[in-house]
């Protein structure tokens, strides 16, 4: 009861965030009017999607779901809306990383303070703590230098529900791709060979430190 509650709102907020953002974004390709009607017509092709999502063991597995749902019903408005494939894709990825950021955020705060390594290593582990938990997604620590975070990402529910929608390429370009400008954020380089939603067998993670400039000018 109280999961299905938290999880309401949770989505809800996304709703919230994510109208925010579109609204900023769609500026410049509709009027107001318009960009009303297409926040109306996602949302009830989300509601019409997530009556097939399967339920995941975790319950931030299953909002990463609801939110690809989300996603779909976004680009598929779009589409519908006159847009060419790249084009509402690119849209999205926009709209997405206005929400993603905020997240981003949020995970670089609660991580605290300390060496720039234990920072990031603490960020990364939040987002596997809740958003990408296991046993919905399966990681895999990988040792490497001082100055790397490493992982593998052996499953994703979230490539798996593109994948079904036949959009496994616009999993790529957006989720997939917005952690680039997230590694960025968190003042450091991701170096990633594959993905699961492009058909590779894992997502290897490398989330590399930047290089510290003040302490190369005060050498």
């Amino acid at each position: 009861m109280f999961k299905n509650i938290f999880k309401k709102l949770i989505l809800y907020g996304f709703r919230i965030q994510a109208a925010k953002a579109a609204e900023s974004v769609l500026d410049h390709h509709y009027n107001k009017k318009e960009i009303g009607e297409i926040l109306t017509g996602y949302w009830k092709k989300y509601l019409q999607l997530k009556i097939e999502i399967v339920t995941q063991p975790t319950l931030g597995g299953t909002l990463m779901v609801h939110l690809a749902a989300m996603s779909t019903a976004f680009y598929q408005e779009l589409i519908l809306r006159g847009q060419k494939k790249e084009d509402a894709t690119q849209l999205f990825y926009n709209i997405a990383w206005k929400v993603y950021v905020k997240m981003g955020k949020l995970s670089w705060w609660l991580a605290g303070r300390g060496d720039r390594y234990q920072h990031l290593l603490k960020a990364t582990k939040l987002f596997r703590i809740f958003s990408f938990n296991n046993p919905s997604y399966m990681w895999q620590d990988v040792e490497t230098t001082s100055d790397i975070v490493s992982f593998n990402c052996l499953k994703c529910p979230v490539a798996e529900y593109f994948q079904s929608k036949g959009l496994s390429e616009f999993c790529v370009a957006t989720w997939c791709a917005l952690d680039y400008p997230l590694a960025a954020m968190w003042n450091s380089r991701l170096e990633r060979s594959g993905s699961i939603a492009g058909g590779a067998e894992k997502c290897d993670f490398r989330w590399i430190l930047k290089e510290n400039k003040k302490l190369k000018r005060n050498q």
